[in-house]
C-alpha cells in the first residue's frame, strides 16, 4: 500500500479497523442495495442511456458489488485500488456526469442508512444503538473515500490522455519549430490519439497543411524570384553597359553635330556673303546690259548716218558727172571758138579734171562708207548678240541671285535647327547619362534583391515538406471548429458534463470491456 493511499485513508480516519466491522454489517446488505441502486439508475434517463441493454446493466451491477465487497473489508488492499481506479476510468471513458454517480451514490448511502435503522429498530440493548452509531459515519467516510478514488481516477485518466493529446501536439509543434513540416498528427484509428482532441488534431494539421502550403508556395516563389532576378539583373547588366555605351556615342554626337552647327553658321555667312556678292553682280550685269542697249542703238544711229553719207555722196558723183559733162561741153565749144577759146578750155580742162578727182574721191568715200557700214552691221549684229548674251547672263544672274537667296535662307534654316537639334542633343546627352547612372543604381538594387531572395530561399528550403520519398503530402481540408475542445479554467466541468445520449451505447460498451478485468 503506497504512502500516498495511507495519508488519504488517515485523513479519513479509516485506519483503525472500524470500516471491517461495518463491512461485516453491510455486506448482507449489498443485494438490496444494488437492487435500489440500479433501479434509481434504470428509472433516470438520463442514466438508463449509459445502460443500452440489460445484460450490461447486470455485468455493471455484478463489478459494483465486488467493488463495494472489497471496499468493506476495510483493507484499500491492491485489488480494491485496482477496482477503484478501472471504475474512474471507466466513468471517463463514457463520459458519466458526476451529478449521476454521486446523486447514485447518494442513493445507495441513504439505503444502506435506512436498512441499518430498519435492522437497529428491532435492538433494543445500549450496545447496538451505541455500534450503529460509529457504523454509520464510518460508511460515510467509506462512500466518501470511495468516490474519492474513483473520482481521482477519473481525473487521472483525463490527465493522462490530455497529455498523450499535448505529447502529440508538442511533438508536432516541435518538428514546426524545427521546421519540418512532413509528418502529420495520425488519426485515433491508426494511434494511440485521444478522439477527444481530434478537432485539435485536425486544426492542427490543417495549420500544418496551410503553413506547408505557404512555403511551397514561397519556394516556389522564390526559386522562380531568382530566376527571374537573375534575367533581370543580366539585363540590368546589359542595358547599363548598352546605356554607357549609348551616351558615349550620344557625347560624340553632341559633339559632331556642335562642329556640324558652326560649320552651317559659317557656311550660312558665307553665302549671304555670296547672295549680296551676287546681287551686286546682277545689278553690274543689268547696268552693263543697259549699257550695250545703248550702244546698238548709237550704232544703229551710226548705220543711219553712214546711209545718209551715201546719199550725199551719191548726190556729189552726180554733180561730179554733170559737171564733168558741163566741163566736155564746154571744151567743145572753145574748140569750136578756136584761139579765143584757148583759155576756155583749159578752164574746162581744169574743171573736167576737178569733176574727175571729185567723182574719183567720191567712189573712194562710198567705198569706204560701204565698208564702215558693213563694219558697223558687223559691229551691231555683234552687240546684238553681246546684249542678247547679257540679257541670258542677267536672267541667268537673277536666278542664280534667287538660288543664292533660297540657299541663304534655307543655311539659315538649316543653321537654326541644327542649333536646336545640338541644344536637344545635349539636353538627350544629359538626360542619358543620368539614365545611365540610374541603370547602374537599378542593376545594384537587382542585385541586392536577388541576394536577399537567395537568402529568403535558402531559408525557406530548410522547411521539410515532403515525406521521406520526396512526394508532397496529402492535403488536408480545412477545419473549422464550432467551440473550443478545452479551456484551461473549465477543462473538468466540460469534460464531465457530456450528453450521456450521444456516448451511451458505444461507451457503454467500453465500459462492458472494461468491467471484464475484474
Amino acid at each position: 500500500m503506497s504512502i500516498s493511499v495511507n495519508h488519504v485513508v488517515r485523513k479519513f480516519e479509516l485506519d483503525d479497523g472500524t470500516l471491517k466491522e461495518a463491512g461485516k454489517l453491510v455486506s448482507p446488505m449489498l443485494d438490496e442495495v444494488l437492487d435500489h441502486f440500479y433501479d434509481f439508475a434504470g428509472s433516470n434517463p438520463d442514466s438508463a442511456a449509459f445502460f443500452p441493454d440489460k445484460a450490461l446493466m447486470e455485468h455493471a451491477r455484478q463489478g459494483q458489488k465486488r467493488h463495494w465487497q472489497l471496499l468493506l473489508q476495510g483493507d484499500f488492499c491492491e485489488a480494491y485500488l485496482k477496482s477503484a481506479n478501472t471504475i474512474g476510468r471507466v466513468h471517463f471513458r463514457i463520459q458519466l456526469p458526476f451529478s449521476l454517480y454521486l446523486s447514485g451514490y447518494s442513493h445507495a448511502t441513504s439505503q444502506i442508512q435506512s436498512l441499518l435503522l430498519k435492522k437497529a429498530s428491532g435492538m433494543v440493548s445500549k450496545l447496538s444503538v451505541t455500534k450503529l452509531r460509529q457504523v454509520l459515519p464510518v460508511l460515510n467516510r467509506a462512500f466518501a473515500i470511495d468516490m474519492n478514488f474513483v473520482i481521482d481516477a477519473y481525473f487521472s485518466a483525463q490527465q493522462a490522455e490530455r497529455q498523450t493529446a499535448f505529447k502529440y501536439l508538442n511533438d508536432g509543434m516541435s518538428r514546426m519549430a524545427a521546421k519540418d513540416l512532413s509528418k502529420e498528427i495520425p488519426e485515433p484509428a491508426q494511434s494511440d490519439y485521444p478522439e477527444r482532441y481530434n478537432e485539435i488534431r485536425e486544426s492542427f494539421n490543417s495549420l500544418l497543411h496551410s503553413t506547408r502550403s505557404v512555403i511551397g508556395a514561397i519556394q516556389d516563389t522564390t526559386d522562380g524570384l531568382d530566376s527571374r532576378s537573375e534575367e533581370i539583373n543580366s539585363a540590368a547588366e546589359d542595358l547599363s553597359r548598352r546605356t554607357e555605351t549609348q551616351a558615349a556615342t550620344l557625347e560624340e554626337t553632341a559633339a559632331a553635330v556642335e562642329e556640324i552647327n558652326v560649320s552651317v553658321k559659317s557656311s550660312a555667312a558665307a553665302t549671304m556673303q555670296t547672295d549680296k556678292v551676287v546681287a551686286q553682280t546682277r545689278e553690274n550685269a543689268r547696268r552693263g546690259n543697259e549699257v550695250v542697249q545703248e550702244s546698238v542703238k548709237m550704232m544703229r544711229e551710226i548705220a543711219e548716218s553712214s546711209t545718209q553719207i551715201s546719199q550725199i555722196i551719191s548726190v556729189i558723183d552726180d554733180i561730179a558727172f554733170q559737171t564733168n559733162l558741163l566741163a566736155l561741153n564746154a571744151g567743145v565749144e572753145a574748140a569750136r571758138a578756136g584761139e579765143a577759146g584757148r583759155g576756155f578750155a583749159v578752164v574746162a580742162s581744169e574743171v573736167r579734171g576737178l569733176a574727175q578727182r571729185a567723182a574719183d574721191s567720191a567712189k573712194e568715200i562710198s567705198g569706204l562708207i560701204q565698208n564702215s557700214n558693213r563694219l558697223v552691221e558687223n559691229g551691231v549684229n555683234l552687240v546684238d548678240q553681246a546684249g542678247v548674251a547679257l540679257s541670258s547672263i542677267v536672267n541667268d544672274v537673277e536666278k542664280a541671285s534667287e538660288l543664292t537667296s533660297e540657299i541663304a535662307s534655307s543655311s539659315q534654316e538649316q543653321s537654326t535647327g541644327l542649333a536646336e537639334i545640338a541644344t536637344g542633343v545635349s539636353q538627350l546627352d544629359n538626360v542619358t547619362q543620368q539614365n545611365a547612372a540610374m541603370v547602374e543604381q537599378t542593376a545594384a538594387a537587382i542585385a541586392s534583391m536577388q541576394q536577399d531572395t537567395r537568402v529568403m530561399a535558402r531559408m525557406v528550403r530548410e522547411f521539410v515538406s515532403s515525406g521521406g520519398d520526396g512526394k508532397p503530402l496529402r492535403s488536408l481540408g480545412t477545419v473549422v471548429l464550432s467551440k473550443p475542445a478545452f479551456s484551461g479554467d473549465n477543462l473538468r466541468s466540460t469534460e464531465t458534463t457530456a450528453t450521456p445520449g450521444v456516448h451511451g451505447a458505444a461507451n457503454g460498451n467500453a465500459a462492458l470491456d472494461t468491467w471484464q478485468d475484474f
